[in-house]
């Protein structure tokens, strides 16, 4: 299978573009409030990690890095 016979043509291209558009919906507003929760409790987590070990380290080599 070559490369020119993988290539999608533009006009492919935009038919599925625009397929997937219709069928898109905006996000309600619980969902919106869903992946800003979850994300700020990634965020959250990756502190307090990033914290921990920080901490650790200052506390096992006596000294900050």
């Amino acid at each position: 299978m070559g490369i020119e016979s993988s290539r999608m043509g533009s006009s492919s291209f935009y038919k599925k573009a625009l397929r997937i558009l219709r069928l898109a919906k905006k996000p309600d507003r619980s969902e919106v409030f869903l992946v800003i929760k979850i994300t700020a409790a990634g965020m959250a987590i990756l502190g307090l990690v990033a914290f921990l070990i920080r901490f650790v380290i200052f506390v096992i080599l006596g000294r900050e890095l």
